[in-house]
């Protein structure tokens, strides 16, 4: 299988794709701004199969393949029947001959991979229990937009659970140059084959990977604090356990005012607000960058149906 021709895992993809897929982004932000729609996909049809509820995701690409002149369809998990009515496999097989190319959002990694093996369309990883990529390209787009495309150097300050989000940041960072530190309570760090993987990229790049216990020590000189929920889809179960550990890892004005006085704010959203970030915080649009972050899935995504399609 050819991991290039898929957006399974950020780690797949080269820097110099990453950079040509924002830099696409951009372009299409800006012409969109200025009422310029592409029809670069016209008669294209993507699927779209969501497993895990969403606002942000389908939304985007829904739209964002419509501003490229072609067709999403939806893809409903309970009619479709993975693995009840009929294999992945099958599946996989039959979708490769109507579309050009799939998105899927779902709880397993490894549904992803199995439909990229099978088929032969695109599939786009749109949120798994281990990786985010689409959510890290938008977040990559609003760096690029904030500091330029040389983003060498810059620290990233992921404050919270070693999940999903986390761990695509961190692949991110690890191919562009930049610092990643994440701040979690002892006990919910990335998985460590998840670290080790990354940290040849890290190496080549000159970026660096760090961990820590303690929230303060992990903002002090970083250029972008990021949050995200402290309970991921499909653990609600974990709540009040979770809550505990966490609560010293909220960001606020106190947590900020420890970092660079140029330091600003994202989350990905959905955002419990009062728990992992302040009202104070996200009301804060001067520092807080997450709805930028949450435009940037519309054309980040399409750069990737536009890099993946055509």
């Amino acid at each position: 299988m050819d991991n290039f021709k898929h957006l399974l895992r950020l780690r797949d993809w080269d820097a110099e794709r990453i950079l040509g897929t924002i830099g696409v982004a951009i372009r299409l932000k800006n012409e969109v701004k200025n009422g310029i729609y592409s029809e670069q996909l016209k008669g294209k049809t993507i699927g779209l199969f969501f497993e895990k509820p969403s606002l942000r995701t389908v939304t985007t690409f829904q739209v964002g393949m419509h501003q490229l002149g072609g067709m999403p369809v939806t893809l409903e998990p309970k009619s479709i029947g993975l693995n009840k009515r009929e294999s992945v496999k099958d599946i996989a097989r039959c979708l490769s001959r109507w579309l050009n190319g799939l998105v899927v959002r779902c709880f397993k990694q490894t549904l992803v991979e199995q439909l990229a093996e099978h088929g032969n369309i695109p599939v786009i990883n749109a949120l798994t229990d281990d990786h985010h990529p689409c959510q890290a390209l938008a977040f990559g787009q609003v760096m690029v937009e904030q500091f330029g495309e040389d983003l060498r150097g810059k620290t990233v300050a992921f404050i919270g659970d070693g999940n999903n989000v986390a761990n695509s940041t961190m692949e991110l960072c690890a191919k562009l140059g930049m610092n990643f530190t994440l701040a979690c309570p002892k006990g919910f760090e990335q998985k460590k084959e998840d670290i080790e993987l990354s940290l040849p990229d890290f190496k080549k790049s000159g970026g660096k990977y760090r961990l820590f216990n303690e929230p303060r020590d992990a903002v002090r000189d970083a250029d972008i604090l990021y949050s995200d929920v402290w309970v991921s889809m499909g653990q609600e179960g974990q709540k009040d356990s979770k809550q505990n550990h966490f609560l010293p890892f909220q960001i606020s004005d106190e947590l900020l005012s420890l970092a660079p006085k140029h330091c600003k704010v994202t989350h990905c959203l959905p955002a419990n607000r009062g728990e992992e970030i302040t009202d104070s915080v996200m009301d804060n649009l001067q520092i807080n960058l997450c709805y930028e972050e949450a435009e940037n899935r519309l054309h980040a995504q399409k750069a990737v149906l536009w890099e993946l399609l055509f």
